[in-house]
């Protein structure tokens, strides 16, 4: 198959949070959000795959902290509990 037109990056697009330092996960949460409404209307992005979400987990003055289960293991990967994709592909 050959490539369609409009082709992609593959490396795909990256929104660096850096620069904001220690936030509190809700400042987090709403950055996000803006940044996904302003693909949308800015870019004209409707879909997207294999997003993925990846942090360090801090308390309120940067210090690393474990994300632990409740019977006491490490936590260092977590699937989404979102299971509706957006993809046309799977709507009925």
């Amino acid at each position: 198959m050959g490539k369609k037109r409009g082709s992609f990056n593959p490396d795909g697009l990256t929104i660096d949070y850096k620069a904001l330092g220690t936030i509190s996960i809700d400042e987090l949460a709403h950055a996000l959000i803006e940044d996904i409404q302003a693909l949308k209307d800015n870019y004209n992005i409707r879909y997207v795959r294999r997003p993925r979400l990846r942090f360090l987990p801090t308390d309120e003055y940067g210090g690393e902290v474990r994300v632990r289960r409740p019977a006491g293991g490490t936590v260092r990967y977590m699937d989404t509990h979102h299971y509706r994709p957006a993809c046309k592909d799977y709507d009925l």
